[in-house]
């Protein structure tokens, strides 16, 4: 519809550049490039029109996402204490935490399933 009120626009600067006495050919090359840029224009869209697009989800609390890590790995640590004693009670003890006094792995990941 835009497209088709631009090629009007187009005719009737070509007509009305004709009735000031000028010659058909010319008439239509004048209007040729204010008809073209018409078109131009409806065919592009508006920076003023509205795009819906729905909120952005909220962001996660990071730790919920290092808590249900470290849960996930505690649990597949229950399954195989070696894994425990290897990985987390060494970085325990680097932190300077008594792994002694920390409960089981599935305690913990159980612990760690409520913090989420």
């Amino acid at each position: 519809m835009k497209t088709a009120l631009a090629l009007g626009i187009g005719v009737v600067i070509g007509v009305a550049i004709w009735l000031l006495g000028v010659e058909p050919f010319w008439a239509t090359a004048l209007a040729v490039p204010p008809t073209a840029f018409a078109v131009l224009v409806s065919r592009l869209p508006r920076a003023t029109d509205i795009v819906w697009s729905s909120d952005p989800p909220p962001p996660g609390s990071i730790s919920t996402a290092h808590a249900s890590t470290l849960a996930s790995r505690l649990a597949e640590a229950a399954e195989n204490p070696r894994r425990y004693q290897e990985r987390f009670r060494a970085r325990l003890q680097r932190l300077g935490i008594d792994a002694a006094e920390m409960p089981d792995p599935a305690e913990l990941a159980e612990r760690l399933r409520r913090v989420e």
